[in-house]
């Protein structure tokens, strides 16, 4: 006679062994893309490990020779980054770009700068085409939030060659983010530099080495209506360092206004400018060199240079 409690008993055995067999088969079957995950997974890890480097700059002994008056240039610089403090209220930011051929003491010459900064820790990214790297260091960076950091780029301007909108997005990002931070100073190196190219627009600031490779020729003509637009974002920023103490010495405000003119072509190259001044013109007056915070025509020239190199 039939049972159904033992024919529903049987039924629900058959059902579990079933759902058993299918979970071992979908295990099986899945088993391959596991594996190629695992295996994806341990080549990045690998790929960051080979492409990031976090040390401290006590470590370091970089070896530099010709690069002296350039490193007496910048103790301007120098300075700012080994305290930020006392100029807090220039709102820059701290990201430079150094410009050289290969092999001339890119590399060195930012752990140098590492070394006279005061700088604990010097990140650097190797590939900076490697997405992961960018997302490790940034993760490294914002950890060090008291202790003073370099992120170092070397040869940027691979990534920019490769034209993958997502990566430089990424790329531009972490310098953005990081350079705001005071206690952060980011340094990048590219044996090739173009006018007005995502790279210029980036870094506030460029430092020229002797053979850099430079290409100013795609900077675009501006128009009347512009050029009166950057005229008057001149006088704006030239008037509100007037406000804040920093003086003219030896021209005129509107010699000043023209040398920046003949070379701008956009509202930040102008901010920069006059901040850079601000920045020379205060450490001068912090080593006792003036008395005040002025602006000369070498200070200017200098700062001119620094954003738009030639």
């Amino acid at each position: 006679m039939f049972d159904p409690a033992t024919g529903s008993d049987s039924a629900l055995l058959l059902t579990e062994e079933i759902l058993v067999l299918a979970t071992i088969v979908g295990s099986v079957a899945a088993l391959p893309a596991f594996i190629e995950f695992i295996s994806e997974r341990r080549k990045r890890r690998e790929r960051v490990y080979l492409s990031l480097e976090d040390v401290p700059v006590s470590s370091l002994n970089p070896r530099l020779a010709g690069l002296d008056k350039l490193l007496e240039g910048i103790a301007d610089l120098v300075d700012r980054a080994r305290t930020p403090a006392a100029y807090q209220e220039l709102k820059i930011g701290n990201e430079i770009l150094i410009i050289g051929p290969n092999q001339s003491g890119k590399k060195s010459l930012s752990q140098r700068i590492a070394q006279m900064a005061g700088i604990e820790r010097l990140i650097t990214v190797y590939n900076p085409r490697d997405s992961d790297a960018l997302a490790k260091a940034k993760g490294i960076v914002r950890g060090y939030k008291r202790k003073k950091v370099m992120l170092l780029l070397p040869r940027i301007d691979l990534a920019y060659q490769t034209n993958d909108p997502e990566l430089l997005a990424e790329l531009d990002a972490l310098i953005e983010t990081t350079s705001e931070q005071p206690n952060v100073l980011v340094v990048a190196t590219t044996v090739w530099f173009a006018a007005n190219s995502d790279l210029d627009n980036i870094f506030g600031i460029k430092l020229t080495l002797p053979g850099a490779a430079l290409n100013p020729a795609d900077r675009p003509i501006v128009s009347t209506e512009v050029a009166q637009m950057l005229s008057e974002v001149t006088h704006f920023y030239l008037a509100d360092a007037q406000r804040r103490s920093f003086q003219l010495a030896g021209m005129t405000e509107e010699e000043f206004r023209s040398r920046i003119l003949e070379r701008v072509v956009n509202p930040a190259e102008i901010e920069d400018i006059v901040v850079l001044c601000q920045t020379t013109a205060l450490y001068r007056k912090r080593s006792k060199l003036t008395k005040t915070a002025i602006f000369t025509r070498e200070i200017l020239d200098t700062a001119i240079a620094r954003v738009i190199p030639r």
